[in-house]
Order: structure tokens, then sequence, then C-alpha cells
């Protein structure tokens, strides 16, 4: 037995009910750098910090007033005294013994933690060094720290500190509508844990301290930290990408669209009022002044052709910036309002019972703007002087599905993607607009906005149009801000 005692691996030290040391081993002697005979005899009080001797007594005589088998000092850092005079870390197990002439003692097995605990400030510095930003998260669902970077990367993105994350649930986080889906998703991640990426193929999103959401990446491993199994999440804020991936998808279009109206509907009145000139030219030449008086008229509705043109440009280019203005919204509201201030054409009916009357966020002057054009859309190509227009909104996820029917003449199938594009228009009634700039801007505000728009026709019998627009229910936050 007592070679047993002297040749184990870890520290053992056997202290009487004094406190004095009645044994030690050889790794308790080599781990406090005091050769074992010295020791014998002594206060067990010289193997820690000075500043913790007065207090010790007191711990002891706790400890053998209800003895136990425990940890000392659990929940808390251990430091032991090395002979050189430098404190070093420990973990303390304690055995409560009683001899056969029933003197009561204390078997203590100490661990030198230095290794350990170098490893834990590793970790803690690679993990406070990271560019990217972490956070672990036990299996109950709360945030047990976060690093440097989220609070530097998404601090300012999501209105978050990280000292004010630590110990709160995850669900924080969360968009509400996600809180019941995430619980069960995280708890079958603890199950089958692996290193893998969050909701792939999903759009993911954050909750910005003041309600707005963030789109970001996260990718998931499971860890042991302090002894306990937890989920290391890193969070990537992707909101600036995904706004160049739009912006750039945008340029683009915005090129092939800019190559098609350049050499097409800017060239042609340009060709006309040059015809128009050489014409003058010739009548000029020939005395027929009536013929130029003529053609200087007909040079006006050119320029000024050409002029609505660029201004129908500039327009879809502003369409293309993103607003933030939030605001509690709701549908019967934005559309009386576009009624009172373009009401419908006599003949026309407006149908909105089946509209969701729920006010949910959004930026109301361009969520206005596309139903006021899919409106006007809904008249100007209309095949007769009345008809109903029908407007209807539900709930799609996160998205408000708002749809504008009417019963017109309807798009050819095959046209139902072209007619988003700039300056195109199918329809020859003579109330439609002729620059095709509406159902374009249409399109832009609602994907610059984070929504999405479609057409469906016909809708019934071979007629109508139905414009599908999915209008973000909830605040989205960009690089731009």
């Amino acid at each position: 037995m007592a070679q047993a005692f002297d040749a184990a691996a870890n520290g053992f030290i056997l202290i009487s009910a004094d406190g004095a040391i009645a044994s030690v081993n050889q790794e308790l002697s080599r781990m406090f750098g005091h050769p074992a005979k010295w020791l014998i005899g002594r206060s067990v009080d010289i193997l820690l910090p000075e500043a913790l001797r007065a207090q010790h007594v007191e711990h002891r005589r706790q400890f053998l007033a209800a003895p136990s088998r425990r940890r000392m000092g659990e929940g808390r850092v251990l430091n032991g005294q090395h002979a050189l005079g430098h404190a070093f870390p420990v973990e303390i197990g304690l055995t409560p013994l009683l001899t056969p002439s029933g003197e009561r003692m204390v078997l203590a097995s100490v661990v030198d933690m230095s290794d350990r605990h170098d490893l834990a400030l590793a970790f803690q510095g690679l993990f406070d060094a990271s560019p990217y930003g972490l956070m672990l998260v036990d299996d109950a669902g709360v945030i047990v720290q976060s690093n440097a970077a989220l609070g530097a990367a998404l601090g300012a993105a999501l209105g978050h500190e990280p000292a004010a994350l630590r110990g709160q649930p995850l669900h924080q986080l969360v968009p509400q509508r996600h809180h019941a889906q995430h619980a069960s998703l995280m708890q079958g991640y603890a199950r089958a844990g692996g290193a893998r990426m969050m909701g792939q193929g999903r759009d993911l999103t954050a909750l910005h301290a003041d309600g707005t959401e963030v789109a970001v990446e996260i990718g998931l491993n499971r860890v042991r930290w302090q002894g306990q199994a937890m989920t290391l999440a890193v969070v990537t804020d992707i909101s600036a990408r995904k706004r160049l991936e739009a912006d750039l998808k945008q340029a683009n279009a915005d090129l092939q669209e800019f190559s098609y109206v350049a050499s097409h509907d800017l060239r042609s009145p340009l060709r006309s009022i040059a015809d128009l000139v050489e014409w003058m030219g010739q009548d000029l030449t020939d005395g027929k002044l009536d013929d130029v008086a003529r053609n200087l008229a007909r040079i006006t509705p050119r320029i000024q052709r050409m002029e609505s043109l660029i201004d129908d440009l500039l327009r879809y280019a502003r369409a293309g910036k993103t607003d933030t203005d939030y605001r509690s919204v709701s549908l019967p509201d934005v559309l009386a309002a576009i009624n009172e201030l373009q009401p419908l054409p006599d003949g026309f009916t407006l149908d909105m019972a089946s509209v969701d009357a729920r006010a949910f966020q959004a930026v109301r002057t361009p969520l206005s703007t596309v139903l006021r054009n899919l409106l006007g859309n809904a008249v100007k190509h209309h095949d007769r002087g009345s008809g109903l227009i029908q407007v209807a909104s539900q709930a799609d996820g996160s998205h408000m599905l708002i749809t504008v029917t009417d019963d017109g003449p309807g798009a050819p199938p095959q046209a139902s993607r072209r007619i988003f594009q700039l300056f195109q228009t199918l329809s020859s009634s003579k109330r439609a607009e002729t620059s095709g700039i509406g159902l374009a801007l249409c399109k832009r505000m609602t994907e610059t906005h984070g929504g999405h728009i479609d057409v469906v026709s016909p809708v019934a019998m071979g007629w109508g149009a139905q414009f599908r627009v999915w209008w973000p229910m909830y605040p989205r936050r960009t690089n731009d801000e």
C-alpha cells in the first residue's frame, strides 16, 4: 500500500485534524518543490498562497464538522504555492478517513492543472482573437460566452454587447417566429453533433437589438469546455455580401437594359429628329417655309420623348436605393391612401375584401409605389372601359403575399418575364403608358427591399392577370446602414 501511495501519478497528502501534514507521496513533493521529509509535521497551510492561509483554517474546521468525499472549492480556481514562490493552479479532492485509533484524518489528492490551464488560456486567446464572431452555447440553449469579434463585427450589426449576452438564452438572437423550430433543431444537433453549417439552403437571419434582422451564416461544432459538452457557433454577418451579390446581379441587368435603351429607344427619336432637320434643309433651299414650320413643330414632341425616357431612366436608377424608414403599416390604410390620391376611373371597381388588415413593419413609400403602379397598370392595359380589380393578401412565412388581379386581356405566358424588363409594353390600349417603366420599377423596388414579384396569366377562362408581390414583414438590415 505504501509503495502504491508513493508511486501514484497524482499528488497525495495525508492531513491530521489539526492541519498537520502526516504523509506525502513523491509526486506531491515534486509538484510543490519541497522535500517530502521536510513537509512532515508542518501545517498544510504552507502549501497555499499566503493571502489564503488565514481563511483556510476556517474552511478546514467547516469540512471536519461535516466531512464528506468531495472536490475542494468547486466552481472556483484553486492555487497552490510552490517552494520557489510562484502560485500554480490545482484541483483537489478530499476524502475523510478514520484511523483504527479513532483519529480523524483527511486524504487530499492534488492534480497540477498548469498544463490544462495553459491550454484553456490558449483556447481563450484563439477564441478572443478570432476574426469571426464566436459563441459557446450550452445544451440548455444559454450563451456561456462570446468573443470580441462578435462585439466588433456584430456588436454594431446586432446591437448586443458580448458581456450582455453571457447567461442569456440563445433565442434572444433568433426572430420570434423561428423560436419553436430553432429549439427543436438545436436539440437534434446536440444529439447528432458533428461540424456543419446551420440551415444550409435557407435564408438565415439573426435578430438585432432594435428588432431588425441581419443575414448571417452560422457554422456549428460540438466541443467540451470546462468539463461540459457545448456547441461552438461561428457567426458571420453576410449582409454586405448579400448586398454586393444583389448589386452585381442588378448591375448586370442594368447594363443589358441600358444597352437596349441606348441602341433603340434613345436612338429612334434622334434618328427621326435628324431626318426632320435634313428635310428642313431641303425645304429651305426650295423656299418651302410652311413645310419648314411644320417640321419644326414635329421636332418638339420627339425632344420631349427623349427627355421623358431620360427621366424614366433616372427614376429607375433611384429605385435601386434601399429605404430604411421602417414603420408599422397596414395594407388597407396604404390602399385607401392610394385610392384617394389616384382614384380608379369610372367603371372600374376595387375589391379589397380579402386584404389582411394586420399591421407589419415595412417601408411605406416603396410599398405604396409598387401597389400604385400595379393598380395603374391594371387600368391602363385593360381592353374595356370597365373592369374589376381585386387586391388580396396573406402572410407567407416572413413575407406578406399581396396579389393584384384584374379581368383584362392578360398577357401571354411566354411574356411573363419580359414584361418586367425596362421599356417593355405588350398592350395596344390607348390608356397604356408607352415608356414601359411601371412594371420594371415595381420589380426593382420590390427586390431592392428584399421581396419578390411575378405574374400569373391568364387567371381564368383565358382572361386576366394576377401580379403576386412577396413583401418582407420584418425589417432587414443591409451593408448600406
